[in-house]
């Protein structure tokens, strides 16, 4: 995810130092899982909210059936997608665009809304619609460095992450309560569907997880992993404490570690993959569109890079992260092209060259939320990836 200097080099700074005093520093203590366990255990004793994002299609398999028959029972006239990247801060732009799209009054109501990272903080407002777009408004415009994290970096190198994520949480728990929950679930069984992207670490793979199933379940425990969720996917591995979501499988408990789901997969193209295998996927529905909002700039960014070991290293990880975007958005351009979507692709233009002065900087994200707002006013979709044609 394209990330401001100081919040790279902290995240950076945290996974080399580690590694350079790993030998000398103590570990918090884990109960050991296997491979196994992690592909079957129910998270919070919930089972059937999640799958690998990267799994074969056999595996995906029984998720298409269920997209089948939460369309058949919703009879959707305009099936829609809207994808939501990551981008940290930069996170203020679509919900911006967000927003502007609202007052044009020709937002559609999305069938399904995938988020990952900064996207999955988005991905539920976006989800119930624009009555939640004045808290969406509030989350990037009113929000500065002490409300996403604390702590000392350097005490920070003795734990788990450079910085506590706890202000993340107790945000995360002002947002998404019980009622937020039940909104979801009942759309959920409507036949919408909302999915966010963790990554396990442990495992090294992409984790969806069925969010409306989650607010669905019943389980008491459903607002608490809801938000762990959501928390565990915008926490950067190094940087941010990872979330450790405790998990059940044959009577015995464990703690898995869920870092930013960017670690990944910079956008959750949901169904593309599953889609790929079936000849006839949503072709009842009269209309179909295939959204992605990418809360960064999506062609390259000249910029000089430093020479210093953690500036080159961060415009290195900046490059790969872009480079995986841009094949993302070519894949999905290819579904829709394949099963007649609408394609509509969204990002923060070249021009845009204000630089932040600290991480989460209020100033840099009303800026950003001002320009997104005013594109979602104008309709600023590309039809076409650019650069794929002349």
């Amino acid at each position: 995810m394209r990330m401001p200097v100081l919040f790279r080099a902290a995240r950076l700074c945290g996974v080399l130092l580690a590694l350079a005093l790993a030998a000398g520093c103590a570990t918090l203590p884990r109960t050991p899982y296997t491979a196994a366990d992690a592909s079957m255990g129910a998270p919070m004793g919930i089972p059937g909210v999640r799958i690998w994002a990267d799994a074969s299609i056999a595996e995906l398999m029984p998720l298409l059936a269920r997209f089948r028959a939460a369309r058949d029972r919703a009879h959707f006239e305009h099936y829609s997608i809207l994808a939501i990247s990551g981008g940290g801060q930069d996170g203020a732009y679509g919900a911006g665009v967000l927003n502007g799209w609202s007052e044009t009054g020709t937002r559609p109501e999305f069938s399904v809304v995938t988020g990952v990272s900064t996207g999955a903080l988005i991905a539920p407002f976006a989800f119930l619609g624009p009555a939640y777009d004045d808290r969406l408004r509030r989350v990037y415009t009113e929000t500065s460095t002490s409300d996403i994290v604390s702590g000392n970096p350097i005490a920070g190198l003795l734990r788990d992450g450079v910085f506590s994520t706890d202000p993340l949480r107790e945000m995360v728990a002002r947002y998404v309560d019980a009622d937020m929950l039940a909104e979801i679930a009942a759309q959920h069984r409507a036949g919408r569907r909302l999915y966010v992207l963790t990554t396990n670490l442990d495992a090294q793979r992409p984790v969806m997880w069925d969010m409306g199933a989650i607010a669905d379940s019943g389980n008491p425990r459903a607002v608490e992993l809801f938000r762990a969720v959501l928390v565990g996917s915008a926490s950067i591995p190094g940087a941010f404490q990872p979330m450790m979501i405790e998990a059940e499988q044959d009577g015995r408990r464990f703690e898995e570690m869920h870092v930013d789901g960017g670690t990944t997969m910079q956008v959750l193209a949901v169904p593309t993959k599953v889609a790929a295998a079936s000849g006839d996927f949503l072709t009842n529905a009269r209309r179909r569109s295939f959204f992605v909002l990418l809360n960064k700039k999506f062609e390259p960014d000249f910029d000089m890079t430093k020479r210093s070991t953690f500036a080159i290293a961060a415009r290195g990880f900046d490059t790969l992260m872009k480079s995986d975007t841009y094949g993302t958005v070519l894949d999905t351009y290819r579904f829709a092209q394949k099963f007649k979507y609408d394609f509509r692709l969204a990002f923060i233009p070249a021009s845009f060259d204000m630089k932040p002065n600290a991480v989460f900087d209020r100033a840099y994200m009303n800026a950003l939320f001002a320009l997104g707002r005013e594109a979602g006013r104008r309709g600023d979709w590309y039809k076409v990836p650019p650069g794929l044609y002349n």
